[in-house]
């Protein structure tokens, strides 16, 4: 009884480890996640703290511009969507997306902070911020709110695209007259 339990827990075992690591594989190995072993080799981190939004991308000199836009159509769920260009590419740029658990809202400032030597440090804030920072110049809003591939791109209406208006149950249809105008059916 001993043995079974034990070869039991061993097959359990192998069952769990062995679909683990077939579900490790990446299902999109193009995408850039700014990691630092994406096709850019830039490494960023998005962090929040009292109310302002720092953005370090890593090595320090490798950010050549920065996009933002709040995507607040969900209130719930701002977004912060970033648009970045980086040295190796300046011409492209790669558009994130951070949910935002703090309130920035539009009209907030963007500093760099030149102490910082191992990375570019960059804040955003809705404050004028009293540190030995600089303000930063950003380049226009991104175009797209969701990264190159995502099928949403190109939607950027509030509400979702309306669909041809149907008459109301209980209405009776209408059709077009030879000169274009509209008339309903005798009935």
């Amino acid at each position: 009884m001993k043995l079974r339990a034990i070869h039991f827990a061993a097959a359990l075992m192998f069952f769990f480890t062995s679909n683990a690591v077939s579900n490790t594989s990446d299902p999109d190995p193009t995408y850039d996640r700014l990691d630092g072993t994406g096709e850019s080799g830039k490494r960023v981190n998005v962090i929040e703290w009292e109310g302002n939004l720092e953005i370090h991308v890593y090595p320090q000199g490798s950010l050549r511009g920065l996009a933002l836009k709040i995507d607040d159509r969900n209130k719930q769920k701002p977004v912060m969507v970033i648009g970045y260009r980086f040295d190796n590419d300046p011409s492209k740029q790669l558009i994130r997306r951070a949910i935002l658990s703090i309130d920035i809202k539009k009209g907030f400032k963007v500093f760099r902070d030149p102490r910082e030597l191992e990375f570019d440090k960059i804040i955003i804030s809705n404050n004028t911020l009293a540190s030995q920072v600089v303000a930063f110049n950003l380049d226009p809003e991104p175009a797209q709110l969701y990264p190159d591939g995502h099928p949403a791109n190109g939607v950027f209406a509030r509400e979702t695209p309306k669909m041809p208006s149907r008459a109301p149950a209980g209405k009776k249809p209408e059709e077009a007259h030879e000169e274009g105008a509209i008339k309903p059916f005798a009935w």
